[in-house]
């Protein structure tokens, strides 16, 4: 899916995990107020998830965590290789 603007391969066990179990998605947002203070919000982001299509969940906390990152990128724990991995393009590669 679409993350900060790139095409970016996203971890579908969140969703899987709450399907199963049926357990609602909850999202905590960490902000840092002022140095060595920081203030944690809980959100329901999906309460039945059993009863979502397909993808919801997934985009649903996707778009969440990319609003908090928009908003703080200084919070952000940046990786060097967080994009390394490419769609695979439509005509395979001959073996």
């Amino acid at each position: 899916m679409t993350f900060l603007n790139q095409d970016t391969p996203v971890f579908l066990g969140t969703e899987a995990l709450s399907k199963k179990l049926g357990y609602p998605v909850v999202y905590i947002s960490i902000t840092r107020p002022k140095r060595g203070y920081y203030r944690m919000v809980a959100e329901t982001l999906v309460e039945n998830p059993k009863a979502t299509a397909e993808g919801e969940t997934t985009v649903t906390h996707t778009r969440r965590l990319e609003r908090d990152i928009c908003t703080h990128p200084e919070l952000w724990l940046w990786t060097h290789r967080r994009w390394k991995h490419k769609r695979p393009t439509s005509n395979p590669p001959a073996v």
